[in-house]
C-alpha cells in the first residue's frame, strides 16, 4: 500500500482570514471582533491523503448464462470466432410470427389454394464476423411456446423448445443489404413429413388468423440455428424484431401459393398468391414473443478451463488468472473478489477516532496487450457490477441515470488508448464497503460490457494480479477529525 498525505489545517487558515479581514475594516469605528468565534472547533483539521491498494485482489474468470434476451430489437443467429482471441459463439433465433396480409382477400367459390413454397424475408444486420464464409442455417418448428410475459435468457436449451429434426435448411453469406432493403432467405425442405404439416398448418386453416393468441398456439414458431456443417468463422446475423423503426425494415415469412381450379389438378395454376407473417416481439402491436440462445465455447483458448459457470454470490470462485477477459453478446466476464488483505489496508486508511470521505477510487485496468490494432476491437468502455446478470451495478456506475438524463457520470470506464488502459471511479462502491460494519455487501465486482452496449462483437484481455501494470485502485480521499 503506498500512501502520502497534504495536511490543511482550518484554524490557521482562519486566523489569516480573520487578521486580513481587520485589516480591511481598520477605518470603521463599530467591529464586533467576535464574529465566527467557537464556529470551528478548537484543533479541527481536514487532511487529504492519497493511497495505493492492490494486495488482496483476486481476479476470476466468469460467465453466467441467465442473462435476458427476449426483451432484444432483434434476434440473433450464426456463428463467429473472436479473430484475436479465439473464442467462439454461435447464436439461435427463436421468434414468433402472426398473420399480417394476403393477396387473396376474393374467395373464389370454384377455386382452391395451395402452398407451393416458403421463404424469409428480413430486415437484417450484421453482428460480426466474416460474412464472406457461406453458413447453412436449420429451421425448426417451436413445439414448446415462447410466453410473451415470460424472460428468457441467453443460456435457453434450444432442444427444449424444437423438434428433434428440422424442416428446412437456408443458406446466406455477405453482407446484409441494410436498413433500406430486404434480404431474401429461400427455404429447401429437409424433412418432408415435417415440412408439409407446417406448410399445411400454415396455409389451410384461416380461421386462426382471426385470433392471433389462437394461430401461435397452433403455429408454435420457428428456430434459425447454424447447421453442423456451419464453420466456426463465419458471421453473426441479427434480424429486426420491430415495426416501424429506424433500424430497418420488418423481417416476415411468407408463403407462396396459387389458386387452382376446385375439384381439379391441383397443378393447375389459376392465380398465384402470396400470405405474409410478420415476425416480431414488438409488444405495442402484438402477442408473440422471441429470444436469443447463446453457445459459448473457448476450447480453442489457452484459459477456456479456468471460467466459473453461473456461479451464485454466495459460491466460492475457483481458478484464480493473472489475465482476465470481457466479451460482448453475454460473454466471459472477469470478476474481482475484494478478500480480507485489501478490505483491512481499506480499513487501515482509518486512523483511530476519525472518519474519512473518499473523494476518488479509481480501479486501472491495463490491457494484457497495448498493441493499438486491437483498440478498435476493445470495448470503448466498461461497467462494474454487483450482480451481472441483473445489470446491477455499482453505485458509481448508475447506467439508468446517465442514459435517460443525459448526465455524464464521474465513474468514466472509458478506454484510454494513450496509456492502454480502462479507469473506473468506484468510490461511493468502496463508501459504501467501508461504511458496511455488518459486512452484509457482496466484496465482488464483475467488468462486464456497459450496460446498454451489450450487443456486438468486441473482446478485449486485462492484466490482472502480478505481472507488470496488475489491477490497482488508486484512492484520493479526506480524514475528518472528530
Amino acid at each position: 500500500m503506498t500512501l502520502f498525505s497534504k495536511e490543511i489545517h482550518f484554524w490557521s487558515v482562519g486566523a489569516v482570514l480573520v487578521s486580513a479581514l481587520m485589516l480591511l475594516l481598520g477605518g470603521c469605528t463599530e467591529v464586533n471582533d467576535e464574529l465566527g468565534v467557537g464556529v470551528i472547533p478548537p484543533g479541527q483539521q481536514f487532511e487529504m491523503k492519497f493511497a495505493t491498494l492492490e494486495e488482496g485482489i483476486e481476479s476470476y474468470l466468469t460467465l453466467s448464462d441467465s442473462i435476458a434476451t427476449s426483451s432484444l430489437d432483434y434476434a440473433y443467429f450464426g456463428k463467429m470466432t473472436d479473430p484475436n482471441y479465439g473464442a467462439r459463439m454461435k447464436a439461435s433465433a427463436l421468434v414468433q410470427f402472426e398473420y399480417s396480409l394476403r393477396t387473396d382477400t376474393v374467395a373464389h367459390k370454384d377455386r382452391a389454394s395451395k402452398v407451393d413454397s416458403l421463404a424469409l424475408l428480413l430486415g437484417m444486420k450484421t453482428l460480426g464476423g466474416d460474412t464472406l464464409k457461406e453458413q447453412s442455417f436449420d429451421i425448426y418448428r417451436l413445439h414448446k411456446i415462447l410466453k410473451r410475459d415470460s424472460t428468457y435468457y441467453n443460456g435457453l436449451e434450444v432442444s427444449e423448445f424444437v423438434d428433434s429434426r428440422p424442416m428446412f435448411s437456408c443458406t446466406f453469406s455477405g453482407k446484409p443489404r441494410g436498413a433500406n432493403a430486404f434480404d431474401t432467405l429461400s427455404l429447401k425442405v429437409v424433412d418432408a413429413e415435417l415440412a408439409e404439416k407446417f406448410m399445411a398448418d400454415l396455409w389451410n386453416d384461416t380461421t386462426l388468423y382471426a385470433k392471433d393468441s389462437l394461430f401461435i398456439a397452433q403455429m408454435g414458431g420457428l428456430c434459425i440455428t447454424p447447421s453442423g456443417t456451419s464453420p466456426d468463422d463465419a458471421a453473426i446475423y441479427g434480424l429486426n424484431l420491430q415495426w416501424g423503426t429506424e433500424e430497418g425494415p420488418n423481417s416476415y415469412l411468407l408463403a407462396y401459393g396459387h389458386e387452382y381450379p376446385a375439384n381439379d389438378d391441383p397443378s393447375l395454376v389459376e392465380d398465384e398468391v402470396m400470405r405474409a407473417f410478420a415476425i416480431t416481439n414488438n409488444r405495442s402491436y402484438a402477442n408473440t414473443a422471441a429470444a436469443t440462445a447463446l453457445d459459448y465455447d473457448y476450447s480453442a483458448t489457452s484459459w477456456g478451463g479456468y471460467i466459473n459457470v453461473d456461479v451464485q454470490s454466495d459460491e466460492e470462485l475457483q481458478n484464480p488468472v493473472s489475465e482476465g477477459f470481457v466479451q460482448s453478446m453475454m460473454g466471459v466476464t472477469t470478476t474481482l473478489e475484494l478478500g480480507e488483505k485489501f478490505m483491512a489496508d481499506l480499513r487501515g486508511l482509518v486512523p483511530e477516532g476519525c472518519d474519512i470521505f473518499i473523494n476518488k477510487a479509481e480501479l486501472k485496468l491495463y490491457l494484457s496487450d497495448d498493441d493499438y490494432t486491437l483498440f478498435d476491437s476493445a470495448p470503448q468502455r466498461l461497467g462494474a457490477y454487483v450482480d451481472y446478470p441483473s445489470l446491477t451495478s455499482v453505485a458509481d456506475y448508475n447506467y439508468y441515470y446517465e442514459e435517460n438524463y443525459d448526465m455524464e457520470l464521474v465513474y468514466d470506464g472509458y478506454l484510454n488508448r494513450t496509456q492502454a488502459c480502462y479507469t473506473m471511479n468506484i468510490a461511493m462502491h468502496l463508501q459504501q464497503l467501508l461504511m458496511d460494519t455488518e459486512n452484509t455487501l457482496s466484496h465482488r465486482i464483475t467488468l462486464g460490457m456497459p450496460a446498454y452496449e451489450m450487443i456486438s462483437d468486441a473482446m478485449v484481455g486485462l492484466k490482472m494480479v502480478g505481472g507488470t501494470k496488475p489491477v490497482k485502485i488508486d484512492i484520493t480521499y479526506t480524514v475528518i477529525g472528530k
